[in-house]
Order: C-alpha cells, then sequence, then structure tokens
C-alpha cells in the first residue's frame, strides 16, 4: 500500500542524472538502489476554456532508500523541471 505525498524535497543529490541521497521533512535519505525510472514527455494540453496548456517532462524515480535511523522503505522521487518532491511512499 502507497501514501501520496507531493512535497517538495529540500535538497537532491544527483549522479548519473539517478538521485542518490534527499532530504524530506528535515531527514536525509540515501538511496540505496534505483528499483525503476520514467519518465512523461512533455506536452501540450487543451485547458476547459480551450487555450492550450504546457507539460514539462517529469522524471520519476522509484527508490530503495534509508535515513539515518532504521527506517527503510520504497519512494516515489520526482523531478519536474529543476524542482524535486516526493510522491509516494510504500509500506
Amino acid at each position: 500500500m502507497s501514501k501520496r505525498y507531493r512535497e517538495p524535497l529540500d535538497d537532491v543529490e544527483v549522479a548519473a542524472e539517478d538521485p542518490t541521497a534527499f532530504t524530506w521533512r528535515g531527514h536525509r535519505y540515501h538511496v540505496l538502489q534505483v528499483l525503476g525510472h520514467w519518465y512523461e514527455d512533455e506536452s501540450w494540453w487543451r485547458q476547459a476554456d480551450g487555450l492550450p496548456r504546457h507539460i514539462q517532462r517529469t522524471d520519476l524515480w522509484r527508490v530503495e532508500a534509508r535515513n539515518a535511523g532504521p527506517t527503510r522503505g520504497v519512494y516515489e522521487v520526482v523531478r519536474c523541471g529543476e524542482d524535486w518532491r516526493l510522491d509516494r511512499i510504500w509500506d
């Protein structure tokens, strides 16, 4: 089961385009392994009023990570443009 958060990440370390560590709610998490990576291409959509809306490319990673304590879990980390967020956590 997963919980959706969609909260911004304070800091993300990246190597070869993959996140290697991130800070969320003041806690530092180190990525143990990348379980998956996919992206949604940028595109144009029409809003209800007919005006175009540009959607940026969005990269998503599912990672196994742990913090300094015993907490270890599966997290979905998302990058859209220059912004990073934590999207989901799996129990």
